[in-house]
């Protein structure tokens, strides 16, 4: 009868010098025996090969070169011209960025609103089209925003605005949690200075809000803007900054509201008067696309942050004499310069809290609105 060769033949062990041998035949190859001692030896090299293979790769893959750092390049809209007293500013932050993060995060800063508006600055930075802007905050996608930009009187002095814009301060933190829900890193904010108007001349009882001034101004197109300057006794009429200058030159409007002393030079020339009413303190913040602030490391986040604190810092120590040089520019070119006493400016700012803040509750809502009475001490029902 034929041997079935797939069937192993186990053959009887024996010992020899202490090892135990057992032969057994090789079914692959008929007749030929191995012994148990030879198979462990097979198996050990085998284990021993594998064993330095993997040992290889793993050295290998230590001494292999790291992985280059990704590099972004971002640019930033800054809507003011490069020789504004803000166009350093927003240079010294990219030169700080790029310079701490060793390169990895590169800004190209383009000057005077070539990139967009404010208001299309900050439609693009959420959209992560422009990474960054140094912009005011519009409230196009969420009107609770108003507060960040134009809410009369939540402060009727620089010191005032500096503890709430300061990092932890009460509006600091709420902007912060607002911009976050449209897809915006606020950095930080950056004072531009207490604002004012121009005028073609002076009008009748400036610091009475109850005497109708009887003349048209110009105003940014938000609704605070309208209800406030209609409350201090104008006609508001919503025209771009772009064309406010033919508005005023042509006679469609007598004067200009919206910005600092600063703005108030660029009208000089067509305008005889400028009033401090001092109804906002006009911020502007380095914000970032949220994702895009999100894509790198927490090391390189404060490095963003701390580059934006440091000019706001910074401008809050000179903001006010910035202010005052440019309200001395506008009287040594013949324009009378009204600036009101304490008292007076806080009966406006009286009048202000009283009549115009509850018309903003359908805008930005109550509860937007209390947390501002909490701030100027207004009780809270």
């Amino acid at each position: 009868m034929p041997i079935d060769i797939t069937e192993e033949i186990v053959y009887p062990s024996f010992q020899k010098g202490g090892v135990i041998y057992e032969l057994r035949q090789d079914k692959n190859r008929p007749g030929y025996l191995i012994n148990r001692e030879r198979r462990q030896e097979m198996k050990r090299g085998l284990l021993v090969a594998l064993a330095m293979i993997l040992l290889v790769s793993l050295v290998a893959i230590g001494c292999a070169a790291p992985a280059p750092a990704v590099k972004h390049e971002w640019r930033l809209n800054h809507v003011m011209p490069a020789d504004s007293p803000y166009g350093p500013r927003v240079e010294a932050f990219a030169d700080e960025v790029r310079e701490k993060t060793e390169g990895r995060i590169d800004i190209t800063v383009y000057h005077g609103g070539v990139l967009g508006d404010w208001i299309l600055a900050n439609e693009m930075t959420m959209r992560g089209a422009v990474e960054l802007c140094l912009t005011p905050v519009a409230p196009t996608y969420d009107p609770r925003l108003n507060i960040a930009y134009y809410t009369p009187y939540l402060f009727t002095s620089i010191e005032e605005a500096k503890a709430g814009y300061a990092k932890g301060g009460w509006i600091y933190e709420m902007v912060g949690d607002l911009l976050a829900g449209v897809n915006i890193k606020g950095l930080s904010p950056l004072p531009i200075g207490m604002s004012g108007c121009t005028l073609r001349e002076v009008p009748p009882s400036p610091a009475d809000p109850d005497v109708p001034k009887n003349m048209k101004i110009r105003v940014m197109g938000l609704v605070p803007c309208e209800l406030t300057f209609k409350r201090l006794g104008y006609i508001p009429v919503g025209i771009p900054y772009a064309e406010a200058y033919i508005a005023i030159d042509t006679g469609i409007v007598d004067g200009e509201m919206g910005g600092p002393p600063f703005q108030g030079t660029e009208f000089m020339d067509i305008q005889g008067c400028w009033i401090q009413y001092s109804e906002y303190v006009e911020t502007w913040w380095f914000m970032l696309n949220l994702d895009a602030f999100n894509s790198v490391s927490a090391e390189d986040q404060n490095i963003l942050i701390e580059a934006a604190e440091r000019q706001a810092r910074e401008y809050w120590l000179v903001v006010e004499a910035d202010d005052e040089k440019y309200r001395q520019e506008m009287a040594d070119y013949g324009l009378e310069v009204i600036v009101f006493t304490k008292a007076e400016l806080e009966h406006i700012a009286d009048v202000m809290r009283a009549d115009v803040w509850p018309e903003l509750e359908p805008l930005v809502g109550k509860a937007v609105m209390d947390i501002c009475r909490e701030a100027v001490g207004i009780p809270v029902e």
